[in-house]
């Protein structure tokens, strides 16, 4: 779309964090197969199976092998943020290569928008920081931010 500036959240973000909703949403009291995770959100299983290593291994799940074995939270939703999920699906969020990326444009050092874009950085990061999981799985009460329509 022509005029419109938007991060793009990858399928294999998004993907992570369906994930993660359908643990946390798991009130079953024990741990979900990542095949269940799978047909809940229609993820193709191998897919499924690979960011929850993924996300195992960044400390947001806790994975029990065997025949009673599955996914679990590896701690509370409300302690674990959107910005530690999005990190594991795609890396930090950036708005703007040059923002991160010494050299990439020969401007680099006149021009004034860098500024603003390193700014905005941090405000989208801090923002998906604060945002839990708790609070995409049940209405919003309050956001971190006051949004405006």
């Amino acid at each position: 779309m022509k005029g419109v500036l938007f991060m793009l959240i990858t399928r294999r973000t998004d993907y992570a964090i369906r994930i993660m909703r359908t643990i946390a949403e798991n009130d079953s009291g024990k741990p979900i197969s990542v095949r269940e995770i799978a047909e809940r959100d229609t993820i193709p299983y191998q897919f499924a199976r690979r960011i929850t290593y993924d996300l195992s291994n960044e400390g947001l799940v806790k994975v029990t092998r065997g025949v009673r074995g599955g996914a679990d939270l590896a701690r509370s939703a409300d302690k674990i943020s959107m910005l530690d999920i999005i990190t594991v699906g795609q890396g930090r969020p950036i708005c703007s290569r040059c923002s991160v990326e010494d050299g990439w444009c020969e401007n680099e050092d006149s021009c004034s928008v860098k500024t603003a874009l390193e700014d905005l950085d941090v405000i989208v990061n801090d923002y998906l920081d604060k945002l839990m999981l708790n609070q995409v799985i049940r209405p919003v009460e309050s956001r971190p931010y006051d949004v405006e329509d």
